[in-house]
């Protein structure tokens, strides 16, 4: 059975578009609009995670942490924050969630971020490992990259500029893209910083393949072309 992940939020758009993304995953996405249903499932036994959709003057988040809280959840449920532009995020830290994106974010942040924290659906071998080509397989899982099925040693931000190269190859991401991909919200991370993780990516990737597979297009960004 999938992870039911309990969504809270008043925009039905959003959950729409974000259910979707999450069903594709293999999650149970659940619509609340009123925190105490969602600290109801969670005390049911029946939320891995609340995500939250968080709106300025919005007070859902600190009424669910509360509510964690006092009937002693918080530890068995992961908290998730999803901030958007001028919400206070002192409220947000004040909450004290497991994890918070500023939105807009890419859906590949979060779900990495929910494989490690609640697993991947099923915890299928066909879910988790997702070819990229003949040579190289991405487990995100694991949050690994296999070539040739042996593992390529990466750091966490290496991972992270691979699997979004990866999962649209041929495209060319610019360094403001990677930095808001690989790197935690609201870090300060200058351009240079990119192309030095990205020449030890380059260079790893080079030992593993025999050859450079990561193109640098001058002045823009960088893209990997798998065959």
């Amino acid at each position: 059975m999938s992870e039911r992940l309990v969504i809270v939020s008043q925009d039905a758009d959003y959950y729409l578009m974000l259910a979707y993304i999450l069903k594709e995953a293999g999650y149970r996405p659940t619509l609340v609009d009123i925190p105490s249903e969602a600290v109801a499932i969670a005390e049911e036994g029946e939320a891995a995670a609340i995500i939250v959709d968080c709106q300025p003057g919005s007070q859902s988040l600190a009424d669910i942490a509360t509510g964690l809280k006092e009937r002693d959840l918080a530890s068995g449920v992961t908290l998730v924050a999803l901030v958007a532009e001028k919400a206070a995020y002192l409220d947000i830290l004040k909450a004290n969630v497991d994890e918070s994106f500023t939105r807009p974010m890419p859906p590949e942040r979060l779900l990495s971020y929910l494989y490690g924290a609640i697993g991947n659906p099923g915890d299928k071998a066909t879910k988790r490992f997702v070819p990229m080509s003949h040579e190289m397989a991405l487990d995100a899982g694991a949050r690994r990259v296999l070539v040739r099925g042996a593992p390529v040693g990466l750091s966490p931000i290496e991972f992270r500029l691979l699997s979004a190269l990866m999962t649209d190859a041929g495209r060319v991401f610019s360094r403001a893209e990677l930095i808001g991909i690989a790197w935690p919200q609201r870090a300060f991370v200058e351009p240079r910083t990119v192309d030095v993780h990205i020449g030890r990516l380059r260079r790893a990737l080079k030992r593993v393949l025999g050859r450079d597979v990561i193109r640098t297009v001058p002045k823009v960004g960088y893209a990997i072309d798998i065959l």
